[in-house]
């Protein structure tokens, strides 16, 4: 059962090894999820705004998902890696229908597809709390994120370049990313992990949702992440809007869409990895996410502020920069907060509380800029980022005041 982290080095290196090799299919996916699926409803089908924004919330239904797989997870009894490796089975062949030509078929087959990639997260979070030591457990998950990183960047370029060159040929986009899926799957069933244990608390129709009235550091947290993803998600899927609808007048092809919002994003966080695994590992928590998000806050001024090359690649520099740090906190951080056992509960309920904002904030965004302009909604964005960063610096003032009584004191001799 899922306690302290694992000592056996066998453990850690196959861990290690399994988990680098994982991550080049499941970079493959990262465009796929991100932009290409979006892209090819808006320039293939014109799809309308409800399609649109269906699509963009894919992610956050498996989300949404999570509290009840790990909650399934738990009962099954089975190495939660299998649990995970059998949801991604599940999600290949969703994609795979989604390549079969109709544009009903590929609204439900991508939103299965991406959703069976993000409703596993928290079992993968709990099988990195048991099998990475604390000391370095960032630079470990670094390593698998920057080669993930590295192949999106790659695979996001190829992709936009062949529906840029090639748009009859977008079903073998989705077709290539089922097969992707299915080789995390793969992966996935071959990385070691252990059944999670039992606990008290909680019902079935809500499991460990009652952490919340316990701990307050916990319900704090995910106050302020709620209105910093809310600002940040909003705005994803409309980078793509922006960037490709004529009514904003730069009506970019795939190829440089892909670029924007995929490929230099990508570059920028597979460079800055490194950094922030290692800050992760010395760093005060709050105090690095209240830096991440103002890195947002700058990307939304500069990408969505007009419509220069200049403006776009600051913006994508930026985000870019800010994703390094918020990859590793996101899938990291309840593994520095939450009790011996619970990492997989606490995170279940961080990507429920990301999935409802998934969900609702890019179909409430593609509504809002039907009545009111790109930029407007770019700074609400970026006052709700500003509001958070507010929300956490009383516990940023209280951990740095820990950090400075745990100090010991030097005598004078």
């Amino acid at each position: 059962m899922l306690g302290r982290p694992s000592d056996d080095p066998r453990v850690v290196r196959r861990t290690q090894i399994v988990d680098v090799l994982r991550a080049v299919p499941a970079g493959v996916l990262v465009p796929v999820e991100s932009t290409i699926v979006l892209t090819i409803a808006i320039t293939r089908f014109d799809a309308p705004g409800w399609v649109k924004g269906s699509i963009a919330a894919a992610s956050g239904v498996g989300l949404l998902l999570s509290p009840v797989v790990t909650a399934r997870a738990r009962t099954t009894g089975r190495p939660i890696m299998v649990v995970a490796a059998a949801i991604s089975a599940v999600g290949a062949i969703g994609l795979a229908v989604g390549a079969t030509g109709a544009l009903a078929l590929l609204v439900v087959g991508s939103i299965v597809g991406i959703a069976a990639i993000s409703a596993p997260i928290p079992l993968t979070t709990a099988t990195y709390e048991r099998n990475f030591a604390a000391l370095d457990r960032g630079r470990r998950v670094g390593r698998g994120m920057a080669v993930r990183v590295a192949v999106g960047a790659l695979a996001g370029l190829w992709m936009g370049q062949l529906l840029k060159h090639h748009p009859d040929r977008w079903w073998q986009l989705l077709v290539l990313a089922a097969v992707a899926l299915a080789l995390v799957g793969v992966a996935q069933a071959n990385i070691p992990s252990e059944p999670l244990a039992p606990v008290d608390g909680g019902s079935r129709a809500l499991p460990h949702f009652h952490l919340l009235g316990e701990d307050r550091q916990l319900r704090l947290t995910l106050i302020a992440w709620m209105l910093m993803g809310f600002g940040n998600l909003m705005l994803l899927p409309l980078r793509v809007e922006y960037l490709a609808s004529p009514r904003y007048g730069i009506a970019a092809d795939a190829a440089q869409i892909t670029l924007l919002t995929v490929t230099v994003p990508s570059i920028v966080r597979l460079a800055c990895m490194p950094l922030f695994g290692s800050l992760f590992d010395r760093l005060s928590f709050f105090s690095a996410r209240i830096m991440v998000n103002l890195l947002f806050a700058l990307y939304v001024a500069a990408f969505f502020s007009g419509s220069s090359d200049l403006g776009l690649f600051l913006g994508a520099i930026a985000f870019g920069v800010g994703s390094a740090g918020g990859d590793l906190m996101w899938s990291l951080w309840v593994t520095k907060f939450a009790p011996p056992g619970r990492v997989a509960d606490y995170m279940g309920l961080h990507t429920f509380f990301t999935g409802v904002r998934a969900v609702s904030a890019p179909m409430l965004g593609f509504l809002v800029i039907e009545r009111f302009d790109l930029e407007t909604v770019a700074w609400i964005a970026a006052a709700l980022i500003v509001v958070s960063s507010m929300v956490l610096l009383p516990e940023a003032r209280l951990e740095r005041r820990n950090r400075a009584a745990e100090q010991p004191v030097e005598v004078n001799r």
